[in-house]
């Protein structure tokens, strides 16, 4: 084998084995597509209330509630969580998305949240997603990372991030102190 061809042959291992690596390193990466970017319609009430992104896009993490001022629809817990802090109460009667299968709009009180996985989050860094059993929250926590919490929980540690990045005046306005992650 002349230098030439023995030199193409090395060139032919390695990117072999580069491309075989790279499948065993992206077959352990996230790879649930969130936000959905060509979503089908899992809600007619499209826009959040808080944000107003695109609850479709986002269906994973969609929530509504029950307020004093009615029943409203946000993309995720943190919008929960800003809308409850800007009314002062806690909302009731909430529903979230099921993350792995957002057709499926489940009771957030018999709800099991993996709060910080590496899923994207949406409206923060720090991901809080909602599965029907505690099985399914804690085995995708074992592959993706997170700890596995309640509604209340997770509810608490969105509000404890808006606190930490916020504030609100006395006439119940929120105010950036900085980013606070990202859509």
């Amino acid at each position: 084998m002349n230098k030439r061809n023995a030199f193409k042959f090395f060139v032919f291992l390695f990117l072999c084995q580069l491309f075989l690596f790279k499948g065993i390193i992206f077959a352990e990466n996230f790879n649930i597509e969130h936000p959905i970017k060509n979503p089908q319609k899992y809600t007619d009430k499209e826009k959040c209330d808080n944000c107003g992104m695109d609850r479709n896009k986002w269906a994973r993490t969609r929530h509504e509630f029950q307020t004093s001022k009615g029943r409203s629809y946000t993309c995720s817990i943190h919008c929960v969580a800003v809308m409850s802090m800007k009314l002062k109460e806690e909302p009731k009667n909430v529903k979230v998305a099921e993350y792995l299968h957002p057709e499926k709009m489940l009771d957030a009180d018999k709800t099991f949240y993996v709060i910080g996985s590496s899923a994207p989050g949406t409206m923060t860094q720090k991901s809080k997603i909602a599965f029907f059993s505690k099985e399914e929250a804690e085995k995708f926590a074992a592959k993706y990372g997170g700890a596995v919490s309640s509604f209340e929980g997770a509810l608490s540690e969105a509000k404890k991030e808006i606190q930490g990045h916020k504030h609100m005046d006395r006439t119940g306005n929120m105010h950036d102190h900085g980013s606070s992650g990202h859509h």
